[in-house]
């Protein structure tokens, strides 16, 4: 259990949310093998992709504004 919970805490997860996931495998009966593969599954979300997206959708979104000020 110990090494799932590492896992878990790697992927910034909060603590009550790692104690009801451990919970629920041991409700379940859920191997450790199981388990492994299905957290090796998620992906840690990558913070600097969403801001690189949000700059993206800033600068379109300011182009569109400004061919839109011109038009009109």
């Amino acid at each position: 259990m110990n090494q799932l919970r590492a896992k878990l805490h790697r992927l910034d997860l909060s603590d009550e949310f790692i104690a009801r996931y451990i919970q629920k495998l041991q409700d379940n009966g859920e191997s450790y093998k199981v388990a492994c593969k299905t957290i090796d599954r998620w992906e840690k979300p990558d913070s600097s992709q969403f801001v690189l997206q949000a700059l993206v959708c800033g600068f379109a979104a300011a182009i569109l504004g400004g061919w839109f000020a011109m038009v009109s």
